[in-house]
């Protein structure tokens, strides 16, 4: 039986998918004092959303917002000392240091980072020395308190939920 298939030609390596050079909205900037919260509630690598949302903040950063991420639930897992077989190693090169290395390329960005202590210890058997260096620990309730704290001064909020 034969199958009528869409002609078109194949996609060339160093050719463009799509047009991506195409800008509908202009490139807004950050105005003096602006914020902006992530609060990350993921899964560490189960799905691309935690990595997304940490490229995303960096460029907030770059577009000069004040900002900080926020890792919580079992997303604070993620801004850890990780590695395969020693600390800091990268395994069979499958990414393990993907995370860690996009945690510490925000710190060194300017951007504040912090994880929740409660989750580190209850959820994951971790203490505060298994947080990169330059990760603030928070107690569970200052979470409520920094969404406040952010809604209050008008800044842009992402929430990203993952299970």
């Amino acid at each position: 039986m034969a199958v009528d298939r869409v002609k078109a030609d194949r996609p060339q390596k160093g050719k463009a998918l799509v047009n991506y050079e195409e800008k509908l909205y202009p490139d807004h900037q950050a105005k003096p004092g602006e914020k902006a919260l992530f609060l990350i509630h993921s899964v560490p690598y189960e799905g691309s959303v935690a990595g997304i949302n940490m490229l995303t903040a960096i460029r907030t950063k770059k577009k000069g917002y004040e900002t900080t991420v926020l890792f919580y639930g079992p997303a604070s897992g993620i801004p850890v000392y990780r590695g395969w077989p020693n600390v800091g190693d990268d395994g069979y090169g499958a990414g393990i240091q993907l995370y860690p290395n996009l945690v510490n390329r925000m710190m060194s960005e300017g951007i504040k980072v912090l994880a929740c202590r409660f989750s580190a210890a209850a959820l994951l058997g971790q203490n505060e020395s298994s947080f990169l260096e330059g990760v603030i620990p928070i107690h569970p309730t200052d979470i409520l308190d920094i969404v406040i704290e952010h809604h209050r001064a008008g800044a842009m909020m992402f929430s990203t939920w993952t299970v």
